[in-house]
């Protein structure tokens, strides 16, 4: 056997270092100017009509989590929050999705049934400092943004996220 058809490990494990750090300082430019500090005035209408307010989540970690209908890697995560929902408090933000209809029409055939609050203007987003979407805001039982992700994230991140946003002290 040849030295050039050998599996080089130390190749593939600096090829999947490069790639970690690239994908940690793209989060980082992605996230860089985003809201963080207090979201404990955070409220809004709900699309089924009912009021959301962070002050009934105090002690609660939660998971705010910005997408839009036409957003292809926000379909991709589609799962992933809401069996992220079925454990955490997850209050969804539907911007720039282009009103009610289609937004209830998208939870409904992707049989999803988190809550979301509409952002047609993008006020919520704008608030957030969010640049696209998805992303994800993790709050932690004092009602204070931890962590924040913009793109793909993968269930088990904001799984852990949240985990650490529940620990007291």
């Amino acid at each position: 056997m040849t030295s050039k058809s050998k599996f080089n490990w130390k190749s593939w494990a600096s090829y999947l270092a490069l790639i970690g750090c690239m994908s940690i300082a793209v989060n980082w430019w992605q996230t860089r100017d985003a809201a963080m500090g207090s979201v404990a005035g955070f409220h809004g209408r709900l699309l089924d009509g009912s009021e959301f307010s962070m002050a009934d989540y105090q002690g609660k970690p939660v998971l705010i989590h910005f997408w839009a209908t036409w957003c292809p890697v926000c379909d991709l995560e589609k799962g992933s929050i809401q069996s992220i929902s079925e454990d955490y408090t997850v209050v969804s933000v539907a911007s720039w999705s282009e009103g009610v209809e289609p937004v209830t029409r998208y939870m409904r055939d992707n049989e999803l049934t988190f809550p979301v609050l509409l952002d047609d203007s993008g006020d919520w987003a704008q608030t957030f400092r969010v640049r696209g979407v998805p992303a994800s805001f993790i709050v932690d039982q004092q009602s204070m943004i931890v962590s924040a992700v913009s793109g793909y994230t993968t269930e088990l991140g904001l799984r852990v996220r949240l985990w650490f946003a529940g620990r007291e002290g």
